[in-house]
């Protein structure tokens, strides 16, 4: 057994949030090895592993071997999403040298504990607040809500969100669209991925018309789906009206662009 891979920001920088991706894709397509990934592809086990490592941005031809290796068949959005990330870490300036720390006066004694005092009844507030929290706060704590950073597509200028939970009522599935300019006749997407089985639920397909200004968010959902005991993503994308009974990559299963995986337990009548 390869040691385990180790855990990625996507807010770290272009380069993390791309192998997370790519992670997030293999998850969603129920985790094949790197071996097997590498048999499908045509290349080395190290080659797809490394793509996946954050380290530094793999080539397009691996990306997409990768991303075929997890069962995508049209690869358009992802050579679109290296080139488009090749691009702003090239055009990316260097990170400037923090500034030095300015010099602090000494504090004469009683202010100092002054502040002592007051610092040990902030600490006191926080630590009543974190043992004791308010039921807004316990409500909001909830751990098996997931929704996947925003993903930008390409096909219509727009970021999506997509969010899976699972709760006594079924699988609820939405997915929040962002605009990045004004979007007319547009139609979102969304339906449940199977993990296991590697396709789509075919009842679950539910779609919104979208009509969208620059910089406005909507949510699409949620949907509460009663769906079987399984694993599960929300797979979602967005294309150009009007709307179809199938939108791409429906059948070819994995996305690319899917919430986390959850595990559903079907709640007994």
């Amino acid at each position: 057994m390869g040691r385990p891979e180790r855990n990625l920001d996507p807010e770290a920088g272009l380069i993390e949030r791309f192998a997370y991706d790519l992670r997030q894709l293999r998850e969603a397509a129920g985790k094949p090895t790197y071996r097997s990934m590498a048999h499908s592809a045509g290349c080395a086990p190290s080659t797809l592993s490394e793509a996946a490592k954050g380290l530094r941005l793999p080539t397009l031809q691996t990306t997409l071997d990768y991303v075929r290796a997890c069962g995508v068949r049209d690869t358009t959005e992802w050579e679109h999403r290296w080139h488009e990330t090749h691009r702003q870490l090239n055009a990316e300036p260097p990170a400037a040298p923090p500034p030095p720390p300015e010099a602090t006066p000494e504090r004469p004694a009683h202010a100092k504990t002054l502040w002592l005092g007051a610092l040990a009844i902030v600490v006191a507030v926080l630590v009543t607040t974190l043992v004791w929290p308010s039921p807004q706060q316990a409500e909001s704590s909830r751990g098996d809500a997931h929704c996947r950073e925003p993903f930008q597509l390409t096909r219509v200028p727009v970021a999506v969100a997509p969010c899976i939970h699972s709760g006594p009522a079924g699988v609820e599935m939405s997915v929040q669209v962002t605009a990045a300019t004004t979007t007319l006749d547009a139609v979102a997407y969304l339906w449940l991925h199977d993990v296991t089985a590697k396709k789509p639920l075919k009842t679950t397909l539910r779609t919104c018309p979208l009509q969208l200004a620059a910089g406005k968010t909507t949510t699409c959902g949620p949907f509460v789906l009663d769906a079987p005991h399984g694993t599960y993503t929300t797979a979602a994308t967005v294309e150009p009206a009007p709307a179809r009974p199938e939108p791409p990559h429906w059948q070819s299963g994995s996305t690319g662009t899917q919430s986390p995986a959850i595990t559903h337990q079907q709640r007994k009548r």
